[in-house]
């Protein structure tokens, strides 16, 4: 049966962040996510987290205005101090994932700012016992992000045993057309799976993907972890949450 964590990015955008928690709690959901934890101290975040009974799936280092920095020139020495925060937010919250965003940029250095970063913060996660994580996301939701190709996925996976992937198969799906394929060349990398309609980047249910199916091949291939639903809510969140019934029964 899979389990579904509540994205506070996209969901819940009816009340305050904080607010969030709680209603994602309310709502049913047993863990959560969120890119950036930054903008609230990691005590507070932390209590509300516990007080709610609600892991932290995996957020990402500071990525700024750029949603990364990683593949960015001149920003080596920021992307390092974010690290050290982002180190700090883990372990505070309890989340040993950290997503690695390369951010958007059109530098013809990119690819080599980007590997060169990667692979310092591969070993520091590392020596911290966290594990880095990446994700494509497609061109047409961020135009110009660096990671925006499976190619380059793979060419880091090979690279870097010890990251993992994020598995979003809305982006698999408008980049490629079959998300399924997607998943059964990357799921041996795959630590953590989200989901969202396409097209219009809403709940299943309100476009054309097969999430039957993809479940189906999830469990088949034994799949343990959680799926976050970064998804646009077409109304309210709590009214558009009805799709999980057929896939919790």
């Amino acid at each position: 049966m899979p389990k579904f964590n509540a994205h506070l990015g996209f969901q819940f955008n009816e009340v305050p962040f904080l607010q969030r928690i709680e209603a994602a709690a309310a709502a049913g959901f047993r863990a959560v996510e969120f890119p950036s934890p930054y903008e609230f101290d990691a005590s507070l975040l932390a209590d509300h987290l516990t007080q709610h009974n609600l892991p932290l799936i995996q957020f990402a280092a500071p990525a700024g205005v750029t949603k990364g920095i990683a593949a960015l020139h001149g920003q080596e020495e920021a992307f390092r101090s974010g690290l050290l925060q982002a180190a700090r937010y883990a372990k505070a919250l309890a989340c040993s994932d950290v997503h690695i965003m390369s951010g958007v940029t059109t530098q013809e250095d990119a690819a080599l700012i980007y590997g060169r970063n990667l692979e310092y913060a591969v070993k520091f996660l590392e020596d911290q016992g966290l594990r880095p994580l990446i994700e494509v996301i497609c061109v047409q939701e961020m135009p110009d992000y660096y990671m925006s190709d499976f190619s380059k996925a793979q060419q880091v996976l090979e690279t870097f045993p010890s990251v993992g992937l994020i598995l979003d198969l809305y982006h698999a799906q408008r980049l490629t057309g079959d998300a399924a394929d997607v998943l059964a060349r990357f799921y041996d990398r795959t630590v953590h799976v989200q989901i969202a309609d396409c097209p219009g980047r809403h709940e299943p249910g309100t476009g054309n993907m097969d999430f039957a199916a993809l479940f189906a091949d999830l469990e088949r291939r034994g799949y343990q972890g959680w799926i976050g639903c970064e998804y646009r809510p077409t109304g309210s969140t709590v009214a558009g949450l009805d799709w999980i019934k057929q896939f919790s029964a």
